[in-house]
């Protein structure tokens, strides 16, 4: 606890008033002295009894680079506060507010760039009501944030698009023959087999979208996880739409083969939080993606293209969508 500028300029008058009081004997300015020290000692007082001020807050929902979100904090406590969220790299906004407690403080932030980032723990500067005393504290109330990479729009050379969507024919295999039912398709029936019975046999297939799987491996050089956490999210997200069975294998751990938005979601966690560095699966790659220094590649049976190459659009579509 310590004055104030204004508190140290209140003591400065009252020690002028009772120095010159002193040394010419006025008591009137003993008389300015008095409250003004009175004051000090009243305001002295309220900080002290304030406490230190309990702090919760709601934190922010995750999102991608570019987003931005509400922090929500709570503080009880009393007298008037400056409180200053701390807020990690790679988060940005205004954190920093003045309210007379009891209060709720809400402000937005901006995720700058994809990662583990943390938000707290919380500066409170405790003033009394004059201004003239003032403690300083730091609540340890601190929560994790979470930034996806983020997820362009998949494109461009053929031979790699056809690589995340097959084609239609590619997804069926004949299963077994079947009596025909009145709305069947006649380019089913098998006339062969049909030929030798009085009923029309068709054709059934086997939907093989279900075993359709891809497995993406993800590497970079130090100084690249950035741009490798962009492009795997971008092909593993495009081959999800595409219905197909995403595996992911990066530096910082990997993901079994699934689908729907829990597995998306799995994905982007795991995509958000690796660093760089080698798997020792390339070899097992469907898709490779490597970044170093000559740009972001990606490999798709044995066929090199740059990562540009295979995006259209930097839009996200998938902001808004993800979040917890």
């Amino acid at each position: 606890m310590r004055p104030t500028r204004r508190g140290v300029g209140v003591l400065l008058v009252a020690g002028a008033a009772v120095a010159i009081g002193t040394q010419f004997g006025q008591q009137a300015l003993g008389a300015v002295a008095g409250p003004l020290l009175v004051a000090l000692g009243v305001a002295a007082g309220q900080v002290y009894w304030a406490g230190t001020p309990t702090v919760e807050r709601q934190p922010p929902r995750r999102g991608f680079p570019g987003e931005r979100r509400t922090v929500e904090l709570t503080v009880d406590g009393s007298g008037v506060a400056r409180i200053t969220d701390r807020l990690s790299r790679g988060i940005d906004g205004a954190a920093t507010t003045v309210r007379s407690l009891p209060a709720s403080v809400s402000y937005d932030v901006t995720y700058e760039r994809r990662g583990e980032h943390r938000v707290g723990p919380v500066d409170v500067r405790l003033t009394d009501s004059l201004g003239l005393v003032a403690a300083s504290t730091t609540v340890d109330v601190t929560d994790d944030v979470l930034v996806y990479p983020p997820v362009y729009r998949l494109g461009g050379p053929e031979a790699f698009v056809r690589t995340l969507v097959p084609d239609a024919d590619d997804r069926q295999a004949f299963d077994r023959l079947r009596e025909y039912v009145p709305g069947d398709s006649l380019r089913d029936v098998h006339w062969k087999s049909s030929a030798k019975r009085d009923d029309l046999l068709v054709k059934e297939f086997a939907d093989r979208n279900s075993d359709r799987g891809l497995v993406v491996v993800a590497e970079a050089d130090d100084d690249y996880a950035d741009e490798m956490a962009a492009a795997a999210a971008t092909v593993t997200m495009g081959a999800l739409e595409s219905g197909l069975a995403v595996e992911l294998v990066t530096p910082g751990g990997s993901v079994d083969a699934g689908y729907g938005d829990t597995h998306r979601v799995r994905l982007l966690e795991t995509l958000a939080r690796t660093g760089a560095g080698t798997t020792g699966r390339s070899g097992d790659a469907d898709v490779l993606v490597t970044a170093d220094d000559d740009g972001v590649t990606v490999t798709v049976e044995g066929q090199q293209q740059a990562f540009e190459d295979v995006t259209v659009s930097h839009d996200n579509p998938l902001a808004g969508e993800v979040g917890s």
